[in-house]
């Protein structure tokens, strides 16, 4: 896949790390069904990024300049775990948004001031779940993989992803994951 944004810039001055950005960041909360079973996509983080080196989590980044949205969920999910959005929702059954996220939340904590999640469920039946293939160095991760929901709940993920996972489980869809 192809993307016209210009990405975010790093500069380093007087001992300090200064991204210019547009200090929002989009956070697909990400999940498949496949065979009654629900199934999340993580990425491991690597150690070139400035946070939760080796923690698994969803994918997601900074908005870039020129670009929508949208158009960064599409971006983030294909830079990290290899998934071909639009493509997806040709081959299979969606539910959610990707035009307008369920939570806007704005609390600044460390370098962006805007995180937009949006909810995002394909049903691929019986078929096999997509492979994963990070289109980023692995210094930005390491590797992806399926992870149950029920497992990946479980987990000590990256700024709380498991968190982040089931409250758009509980608010967004009305699945409440205690009761599985």
């Amino acid at each position: 896949m192809k993307f016209k944004s210009t990405p975010n810039r790093c500069i380093h001055h007087e001992g300090e790390e200064i991204w210019i950005s547009r200090s929002v960041t989009v956070l697909p909360v990400l999940f498949f069904v496949s065979k009654g079973i629900r199934y999340v996509p993580l990425g491991k983080r690597g150690e070139d990024l400035p946070d939760g080196v080796g923690q698994w989590g969803l994918p997601g980044g900074y908005l870039d300049y020129d670009e929508t949205a949208t158009q960064a969920v599409y971006r983030e999910v294909w830079e990290e775990l290899g998934l071909d959005i639009p493509q997806l929702l040709e081959d299979f059954r969606f539910e959610g948004d990707l035009t307008h996220p369920y939570e806007v939340y704005s609390t600044p904590l460390r370098r962006q001031n805007v995180t937009l999640k949006y909810p995002i469920m394909f049903y691929v039946d019986e078929a096999e779940l997509p492979r994963l293939a990070p289109q980023v160095s692995q210094g930005e991760v390491v590797e992806a993989r399926w992870f149950e929901l029920k497992a990946a709940l479980k987990m000590p993920l990256a700024f709380n992803h498991h968190e982040v996972m089931e409250e758009c489980l509980n608010r967004y869809y009305a699945i409440d994951m205690r009761k599985y």
